[in-house]
């Protein structure tokens, strides 16, 4: 699985044509190792307050997915 670098993201989403892949957004990793997902992710996915997410590492990759779904 190939996944695209995204090097100039600037709070646009950024979509890569050889793989039709869309940057919705970044966070960053708090002290306390928390971190916010972003509103166009939030929405875009349904997540709401309460949600279980589960952190899946694929060839080297890690994606977040609802409980549910994995």
């Amino acid at each position: 699985m190939n996944i695209p670098f995204f090097p100039y993201y600037q709070g646009e989403s950024v979509i890569s044509k050889e793989s039709k892949r869309e940057m919705l957004g970044m966070s960053m990793i708090t002290y306390k190792f928390q971190v916010t997902i972003p509103k166009k992710v939030r929405e875009k996915h349904k997540f709401k307050e309460g949600d279980t997410l589960a952190f899946v590492e694929e060839h080297g990759r890690i994606y977040l997915v609802k409980s549910t779904d994995v």
